[in-house]
């Protein structure tokens, strides 16, 4: 359940981010929007999930650090309700490298600090950056917004867009497939969350 408005959400991002992240953090809930609406999912949900989905995206590493390793996250997955493979624990890479840091602060922060207690929405904001495998329609609606939205110019960026718009499934296994290869060819590692949504994908896309 949501205790505030849409409106409220969007200012209180409005204040919490630079104008350049703001700018994103519209047109991936106007995405999100869109896909929910092609898909047969509540587009006012799928809006505030994008709203929300970079809440902690530019806190200071100290506050994300506080947020995630005071919580159960650390030691042992926190179960979120949503079927049994729905966790929200860390695995090893997160845990080492700090940009992953702001999806699992950012659940926290919008369960904790903001009372949100949707476990969906508090979910697909946590997978919104690394994936995972069997997703719900809201975190594939996140995860795929968050990549396409249409401020977006990276190369091909239209056909992802389009793969998602056609399927989930299938545009969740091409943004893997294009997530790895980037990382592949800028020698970055791999969360192990993304190499199981990748397996997990590939039979389904």
């Amino acid at each position: 359940m949501m205790k505030e408005s849409t409106e409220f959400y969007t200012c209180l991002i409005k204040n919490r981010l630079s104008g350049e992240r703001f700018k994103h953090s519209i047109k991936t809930a106007e995405m999100c929007r869109e896909l929910a609406e092609k898909h047969g999912y509540d587009p006012k949900k799928a809006y505030l999930a994008g709203i929300l989905h970079d809440i902690c995206k530019e806190e200071s590493e100290k506050e994300l650090k506080r947020l995630i390793f005071s919580e159960p996250l650390y030691q042992s997955p926190m179960k979120l309700g949503i079927g049994d493979s729905a966790v929200c624990g860390l695995d090893p890479l997160e845990k080492e490298i700090p940009k992953l840091w702001h999806a699992p602060a950012g659940a926290v922060y919008v369960r904790e600090k903001l009372e949100v207690d949707d476990t969906e929405l508090i979910s697909a904001i946590r997978f919104h950056t690394v994936g995972r495998e069997n997703m719900s329609k809201l975190e594939k609606i996140l995860y795929l917004g968050d990549l396409v939205e249409r401020s977006r110019d990276y190369p091909e960026v239209e056909k992802y867009r389009e793969y998602a718009l056609l399927d989930l499934n299938h545009g969740m296994y091409e943004a893997l497939k294009w997530t790895i290869n980037d990382c592949l060819q800028r020698k970055k590692q791999i969360s192990l969350y993304t190499y199981e949504a990748y397996n997990y994908y590939l039979k389904k896309g």
